[in-house]
């Protein structure tokens, strides 16, 4: 649901334990409630999170993780100072004992009103539904390899077993599965192809940046209005998720001036312009 989806991102090194020190020892990067947060634990974590070292991730993200990382450790001293355990014998949080502790501190998100649901749906459904084609592919290095496929299926040779044999696309073993695509998302070139081609047939050749291409529509579905069942299932999942978010936000916004929240910008390597920026320490 949408509140597992924002702690996945907002607590991406879930599988840490808690990171929260003991005090002040020259390198602290901010202080929650009476607990001091050093400075190493936080470069760590956004080497894990962006997969690059710390020190050259730009200020924009850094600050956005810096947040992140303040909203976990408010949880977790939230849950302190209230006593609570998650349900495990694990030592580590992950991200399930984090949703838990988050349920609990901040309770469940309200759900959308029927009203709000039902005039979303009423606005998407005046949208037209653009056509779409299902589509598959087989990508080899050369013309000459793609017209000596396409002769092989103009044969009768199956698709499948031809994309296993001789395309170079991750998805050959598939049988070149690509799924379906909505007229005008494709780049102009390979859209012009695609839904030119009648369900069944094709494509001669086609030339991309990763080789050259043969295409095969399976299913044509044409432009018409939206499937109501799908757009109402759309909306309430949408709209649920958006709840859970601005709920969790709302929690998190809460604890933070309960507890309280400082940030040592003196300390940091970047410019810091993140949520807790106005609460932050320039002493």
């Amino acid at each position: 649901m949408g509140s597992s989806r924002f702690l996945r991102r907002c607590f991406a090194a879930a599988s840490a334990s808690l990171i929260l020190g003991c005090g002040d020892n020259g390198e602290s990067l901010a202080r929650v409630g009476d607990r001091a947060l050093d400075l190493a634990p936080f470069q760590g974590y956004v080497s894990e999170v962006t997969g690059e070292e710390w020190a050259g991730v730009n200020a924009r993200v850094t600050s956005r993780l810096l947040d992140q990382f303040l909203d976990r450790q408010l949880v977790l001293e939230a849950a302190r100072q209230r006593e609570l355990q998650p349900p495990s014998a694990s030592s580590m949080l992950g991200l399930g004992e984090m949703q838990w502790l988050l349920d609990e501190l901040c309770g469940q998100p309200p759900r959308p009103a029927d009203t709000e649901i039902s005039d979303e749906v009423a606005r998407r459904l005046k949208v037209m539904r653009p056509a779409q084609a299902h589509v598959r592919q087989v990508l080899v290095d050369s013309r000459e390899q793609a017209l000596a496929a396409r002769e092989r299926l103009a044969a009768g040779e199956d698709f499948v077993a031809i994309s296993r044999e001789v395309s170079r696309a991750p998805n050959a073993a598939d049988g070149g599965e690509l799924g379906f695509f909505d007229q005008g998302s494709l780049t102009p070139e390979i859209d012009e192809v695609i839904f030119s081609l009648e369900a069944g047939s094709f494509s001669d050749p086609v030339e991309g940046p990763s080789g050259f291409h043969i295409f095969q529509v399976l299913e044509v579905v044409p432009e018409g209005p939206p499937n109501h069942h799908e757009v109402e299932t759309s909306v309430r999942t949408e709209l649920a998720e958006r709840g859970a978010r601005e709920h969790t936000r709302e929690c998190i916004r809460g604890l933070a001036s309960e507890i309280g929240v400082e940030v040592h910008v003196k300390v940091l390597w970047f410019p810091y312009s993140g949520r807790y920026a106005e609460d932050r320490d320039e002493a």
